[in-house]
């Protein structure tokens, strides 16, 4: 695999054993000129060397906490793990140097290059999950990620279409603007002082009045994006929303100076949804995909933490059927020696008559070998042990992604293993403790069945 193939679609998610430099095929240059040079070899490894040590240093080993990156919102009930690395890497030079990689995925660009962080289940379920959450669910357009476009900006736009989508279904916004006209009837109010400079009364009366519009910054903002989006590269991401292009077009709203324009928040209940699509309108037509490296730099990113999108999407599946806790919930906290920090677990299902079920709802891989981490045992510990102070804690477990596979030839050594339902000791309560896997089908037009049998895998008994 030639550098620039490896950099866009070879590496994903949630790679603890790292990803090698070695094996890369180096008969085109890349982040470098061998042009005339006997030692096209070696220069073409510094390329590869340099452009990994380089995004490294810029942005990958910070955390998220101290970098200016656009990040997309699933919900106001989650938030971001702000002191986790992008990525990580170890060794110095293109024979020892491997990239490890977390719950980060996105699009970071420098020096014109795409170093792409892709979803390790492909990016059909990262397209499938992110339409489950923003509430629509379209597997005859998901389309294929342009090469030209990283998978940051794809799923920017992506997730644009399907809000704006959302938004419109209730109408085009409209908003109340004030009117000063000569009336016959009257509407509104009269005017006293316009109506005394009149010389003589024609009939007509000078009237103020509020009248709904659909002339607002709000629409001209969309209407600019939606105008940008479809003279661009990104055209068969929206090709199928010409309808709500044609009805914005049909607003004869005035041109605006994007540098004058402030965000600002709909405060109509009813038109909300319209919130988050002026948001990332103003980043598309700002350019804004990303700005992790400021002005002055080759460098920009679109990042996201998958395991939030993933956590989303399990609960929206178990709403389904079951009545949730939400998620920012705080009902207890344990002290941290200077102040005291909340305990919400992933997903608690009512069960009634003050039963509840409590789940941790982990992206990572499970390891067939040793079973739950450490870290994750006492985790889940801790949030049963607290709830205990107030509920009947009936089950507990922590629920995973597993890829199906459909023989046992394809699947990993320890991946054949069973896990059991087991008993959880605390506070001299004994709790069945399961581990739950979210099965993840590789022909997606399959995976709502699959969401049906994760689904009736639960109870409230």
């Amino acid at each position: 695999m030639l550098p620039l193939e490896f950099f866009r679609t070879g590496i994903a998610d949630n790679n603890y054993q790292g990803y090698k430099l070695e094996p890369l095929e180096l008969k085109k240059d890349f982040n470098c000129n061998t042009r005339g040079s006997r030692t096209q070899e070696e220069h073409r490894r510094k390329g590869v060397r340099n452009f990994i040590i380089e995004i490294y240093d810029l942005i990958a080993k910070k955390n998220i906490s101290e970098l200016n990156i656009s990040q997309i919102t699933f919900d106001e009930e989650f938030e971001a793990n702000k002191y986790q690395k992008i990525f990580d890497i170890s060794g110095n030079n293109f024979a020892n140097l491997k990239i490890y990689t977390g719950n980060i995925v996105g699009s970071i660009i420098y020096k014109s290059n795409h170093f792409n962080i892709n979803c390790r289940f492909g990016n059909q379920f990262l397209k499938y999950m992110i339409a489950n959450t923003s509430g629509f669910l379209e597997l005859e357009n998901f389309g294929d990620i342009d090469k030209e476009c990283g998978i940051g900006e794809w799923i920017l736009i992506y997730y644009w279409r399907l809000l704006l989508k959302k938004a419109f279904s209730l109408g085009l916004y409209k908003t109340y603007q004030h009117r000063k006209e000569n009336l016959h009837t009257v509407k509104g109010v009269i005017n006293i002082n316009s109506m005394l400079k009149k010389n003589f009364f024609d009939g007509k009366t000078v009237c103020n009045f509020k009248e709904h519009s659909y002339k607002n910054e709000l629409n001209a903002v969309i209407q600019m994006a939606l105008a940008k989006v479809f003279k661009s590269k990104y055209l068969s991401i929206v090709s199928d929303i010409y309808d709500i292009k044609n009805a914005f077009d049909s607003i004869n709203n005035p041109k605006l100076n994007l540098n004058s324009i402030r965000s600002q928040k709909v405060i109509n209940p009813y038109f909300r949804k319209y919130n988050q699509v002026f948001e990332f309108s103003l980043k598309i037509l700002r350019d804004e995909f990303a700005n992790a490296g400021g002005k002055n730099t080759d460098l920009s990113a679109f990042l996201f933490d998958i395991s939030l999108l993933f956590e989303h999407h399990i609960r929206k599946i178990l709403k389904q059927q079951f009545t949730l806790f939400i998620k920012n919930k705080h009902e207890f906290s344990i002290p941290n020696g200077i102040d005291e920090n909340k305990i919400f677990p992933d997903v608690i299902i009512d069960c009634g008559n003050n039963k509840i079920k409590i789940y941790d709802v982990k992206y990572k891989k499970f390891n067939f070998t040793y079973g739950v981490n450490r870290e994750d045992r006492f985790q889940l510990i801790t949030y049963v042990a607290t709830h205990l102070q107030g509920y009947e804690v009936i089950e507990c477990g922590i629920i995973y992604p597993l890829e199906v596979r459909e023989s046992k030839e394809e699947k990993p050594e320890g991946e054949n293993k069973q896990t059991y339902i087991q008993t959880l000791r605390v506070c001299n309560k004994e709790i069945p403790f399961e581990i739950k896997f979210y099965p993840i089908r590789k022909e997606i037009n399959k995976q709502s069945e699959a969401d049906k049998n994760f689904l009736e895998s639960f109870s409230l008994e």
